[in-house]
């Protein structure tokens, strides 16, 4: 009987588990798909409208995509779990709280980190063989403001305020938490990373596969140590700004080096 119930146990376990990996992957890949179908709208509305160009498009495709997909997707599972919408289950949820002095001293240590773990993972890469010396694919954003500087400096501002606060807010306030519910807090930070790396693909693809896995890996180690730093702060808006603010100094070094 004791084995019956210890087998059961296990099953529900399994199941519960494979739910919410299965309810994250549909809420990951939704945040993608309609900010990509948000942001193709934008910038054919501005087309038609005659105020297409490459800045315009850019801001067009930033703001849909992390509005509308990132922060849309997001909302939507908080609405559609309660039935409306709840603040205070909301708050709870994704631990949200006004930022302290402490709070800021993670940002601060934070963002160095974050280019600390940027470069021990190029070392490791360095010493994988099939890998060796590849510095991976550059991200679109970035290939695009190689040709044109200013969507460089158009980025910084974008990546603050909309990139890093829509991203977070979806992979780790909404999905993390989410696993978290279900997995122990590792679990749920390493799934969240790999969701959150596997998103990216599209933004990364290119002719040569060992680039595109070592960009990849970079976006989930770094999708790892945002997830360990919300763990550890406890606040949202800790992780938020320290991505917004990777991704602006990653802009701003790029200008200054191609401009």
């Amino acid at each position: 009987m004791s084995s019956r119930r210890r087998t059961g146990r296990v099953g529900a376990r399994l199941e519960r588990g494979t739910r919410a990996i299965g309810l994250c992957l549909v809420i990951g890949l939704l945040g993608y798909f309609t900010g990509m179908a948000a942001g193709t709208g934008a910038v054919g509305h501005l087309s038609v409208l005659g105020y297409s160009t490459e800045t315009v498009d850019e801001i067009g495709l930033s703001v849909a995509f992390n509005v509308v997909g990132a922060g849309g997707t997001a909302l939507s599972y908080l609405i559609i779990r309660r039935s409306g919408f709840d603040p205070a289950f909301a708050v709870d949820l994704l631990r949200i709280r006004r930022p302290d002095w402490w709070d800021l001293a993670w940002v601060v240590v934070g963002l160095v980190g974050a280019f600390v773990v940027l470069v021990g993972y190029q070392q490791v890469v360095d010493l994988i063989e099939p890998l060796g010396g590849s510095e991976g694919t550059t991200h679109s954003g970035i290939e695009a403001g190689r040709e044109y500087p200013a969507l460089l400096l158009l980025g910084i501002p974008l990546a603050l305020l909309l990139t890093g606060p829509g991203e977070e807010l979806l992979f780790r306030g909404v999905l993390q938490s989410r696993l978290n519910e279900t997995f122990p807090t590792v679990v749920a930070v390493g799934l969240t990373g790999l969701v959150f790396g596997a998103i990216h693909l599209p933004v990364y693809a290119g002719t040569e596969p060992s680039a595109v896995i070592v960009s990849l890996g970079t976006v989930t180690t770094l999708g790892l140590y945002f997830g360990t730093l919300y763990e550890l702060s406890g606040n949202l808006v800790v992780p938020a700004l320290i991505h917004g603010c990777f991704n602006a100094t990653v802009y701003l070094t790029n200008y200054l080096t191609y401009a």
